[in-house]
Order: C-alpha cells, then structure tokens, then sequence
C-alpha cells in the first residue's frame, strides 16, 4: 500500500499525553502512526502497563495507518516485541518486502527493529498489542530469536489459541488494574513469565527450520520443557526424561552433543541465573527479596543461590540488583 503524500497523527495532543504518561517516554515512538488526511474514522483507545509490558487495546472502524518513519528515526529503536493481536476483525500488516493478513485469532509477532510501512484494517476489529521487552526472547529461544522479524501465529493450533486467550487475560489485567500499582506488584513476573513460556511453544510451533535429527528434535524439547517449568525447583533430569519418555543416560547423551558440550544441570542453572538476572534488574527489593527470587528462579535455598549467582556473574545479587536497577 502506497503511503500517502499528506498525513495526520492519529493521536491528538491529549490523547499523546496520556500515552506518555502511561507507557512511559522510551514508548512515545509508538503512539506515532498517522492516517489519511480525509479519514475521519473513529476509534476506542485503552493503555496499560504490567512491569516492563506495556499493553495497547484498540477497537477501531476500517482505516488505513501509516508508520512514521522520520520520526522513527530521531527516536531510539525500542529493544522490543510486539505482539499484535486481533481479537475481532480484520488487518493486512504490510512490510516493506512482505505483507500479512490477520484474521480473528491471528497473532503477528513484530520486531521493533523491522517495524510494519502500513496497516489496513478493513472491517471492524478489535486488536491489542503487547510490548515485551526482546532480551527475554532473545535469552530464551536464541535460534528462533535469530531468524524471527515477524511471524505469523494463527488458529486452529493449540498454542496460537492459548496464547490469544492469554493475551486477552493480560490486556484486561494491565489495563483494569493500571491505578492499584500495590494490587499489580506480586503478579509483574509471573504474568510476564507466563506470556514468555507460552510465546516459546508458539514460535516453536511455527520455526521452520526444524531441527531433522530425532535427537536434536528431542534436545528443543528437552530445553522448551526445562525453560517452561524453570521456577520448579523439583526440576530435575530424571523428571525431564520421564516427561520426553527417554532414560536419564540418554538426556545427558543428547546435551553432551552439543556444539559447547554443556551439560543437562549446567544449561538449566544457566537459565535459572539467568531468570533472577532478569528479576533482579526489574524490581526492587520492597517488591522481591533476594529470597524471593531465588525461589522463582527455581533455587530452593537462598545461601546456595547467592553463592552460585556470583560464581556465575561476579557480583552478589544485591550488588547486581544495585548497578541494574531500571
């Protein structure tokens, strides 16, 4: 779709300013799209926050929008996912060599960095957009990450409706409860987590370049498993052979094959470090204690925990969580 010579913002000065208030200054870039200069189409607007996820939801007339590209680019590119939604409806999201049709239940997941030229929404819909931050994508799901600029994640599968289910879920959370910070604070991580493990299944489901080897085909499903249920600190290899229906001396087998040889208890606590890495970085210690963390991180003793995590990063975890603090 040709861009048009003459534009407007879609947002007016007050609805910009409560964009910037509540998806914050590092997301303003976002807020810019712009629309034919006749379209007087209308629209419903709703913004929310969840921790670093910032949620968008949208019920608009058909209309065509464009990505403002000049401003773009005086503005910072965004480390982030979106994942865009249609509840209801109808978009064609057209990119600069490639173009998709969203349908309702269709999810198109976006990098900020290979950002859409145009959307045309042509009937009616309703859409919400969840931004995530991209380092938890890229740390969990590196080979999917590598090749992901935008994919497609559409029904009938199992994982794209889950994930549409669990979209809604967060949407309504982040915006009902936008003004109750204290009610939010307990469920910043596992929601954010929770999205995390279910977008790892759906891109899994849609990677292309699957793994031929039944070995390397049982090694993504060993990892997919591990990353899911990383808080468990039950977790161990023998409930990870169990589940993939392999003996335990097979598993270490299959992980020492790898390129870095890394070993089944050696990639998990890697992740684990990891996760509280994470944790650690986006929020305070009134919210979680170093105890705490270790816990969700899948450590069942914070001694233990603190001891490993300087081992691994050379910094204990309050002094990690002091120099990283957002």
């Amino acid at each position: 779709m040709r861009i048009p010579a003459k534009t407007l913002p879609i947002l007016s000065t007050k609805q910009k300013r409560e964009w910037e208030e509540v998806m914050g200054k590092n997301f303003i870039s976002e807020a810019y799209l712009r629309k034919r200069s006749n379209d007087d189409s209308k629209y419903e607007l709703k913004l929310g926050q969840i921790g670093d996820l910032r949620v968008v939801e949208a019920k608009t007339e058909p209309t065509d929008l464009f990505t403002d590209f000049d401003f773009n680019k005086k503005e910072k590119i965004l480390d982030i996912l979106q994942e865009f939604y249609v509840v209801s409806g109808e978009v064609e999201v057209t990119f600069k060599n490639s173009s998709y049709l969203l349908k309702k239940g269709s999810i198109l997941v976006i990098d900020n960095n290979d950002l859409p030229e145009s959307f045309r929404v042509t009937k009616r819909s309703h859409i919400i957009v969840v931004y995530m931050p991209t380092a938890l994508v890229r740390s969990w799901i590196p080979r999917i990450y590598k090749n992901l600029k935008s994919k497609l994640i559409s029904p009938p599968g199992a994982s794209a409706k889950l994930l549409g289910s669990y979209l809604e879920l967060i949407s309504e959370f982040a915006i009902n409860t936008n003004n109750s910070p204290i009610y939010q604070s307990k469920a910043i991580v596992p929601l954010i987590m929770s999205n995390l493990s279910m977008l790892v299944f759906a891109l899994g489901d849609k990677e292309e370049e699957r793994p031929s080897k039944i070995k390397d085909i049982q090694l993504v499903a060993a990892k997919k498993y591990m990353l899911v249920n990383m808080s468990d600190s039950s977790l161990t290899p023998k409930k990870i052979s169990e589940e993939l229906g392999i003996s335990v001396r097979y598993l270490h087998w299959i992980f020492k094959q790898t390129e870095d040889q890394e070993t089944v208890l050696q990639y998990l606590i890697r992740k684990r470090i990891e996760l509280a890495k994470l944790l650690l970085a986006t929020s305070s210690s009134s919210l979680y204690s170093i105890t705490e963390v270790a816990f969700m991180s899948g450590f069942n003793d914070s001694t233990h925990f603190s001891r490993r995590f300087k081992e691994d990063v050379g910094l204990t975890p309050s002094k990690f969580r002091d120099q990283n603090d957002i």
